[in-house]
């Protein structure tokens, strides 16, 4: 949890990974935790070199979707950008969710999102 109340996830910038099934359900368990169970903003920044298997992409987090407010990914990768863009394009989400290139802009975004959900609510 940041100062500014963004839950951040951040993966390994500079080696390989595969995020599985089962990682993926840690973090959507840890970020529902982390939540308090109120609608959080959650930056999610990708290393360089990672990717999800195909029994990942099929897991139903909905437990942490009831939390989530609304997600920016920041990817560098024109290849993992590709594949989130199709991932979220077919995945039905009940909360805004949009790829950048640098962690300002997704801030930026995210903030904003925060403030239209309070003028809301």
């Amino acid at each position: 949890m940041r100062h500014d109340g963004i839950l951040e996830n951040r993966f390994v910038w500079d080696q390989p990974y595969e995020i599985e099934s089962e990682h993926l359900l840690e973090i959507a368990d840890a970020m529902t935790e982390l939540s308090g169970e109120r609608p959080r903003a959650i930056l999610s920044v990708a290393g360089l070199y990672g990717s999800m298997t195909p029994e990942a992409r099929k897991v139903d987090i909905h437990r942490a979707n009831d939390y989530t407010l609304a997600i920016a990914l920041v990817i560098q990768e024109l290849s993992q950008r590709l594949l989130a863009n199709f991932y979220f394009k077919i995945k039905s989400n009940t909360y805004p969710v949009k790829i950048f290139k640098s962690e300002e802009e997704a801030t930026a975004w995210l903030q904003q999102q925060i403030r239209t959900s309070q003028k809301v609510g």
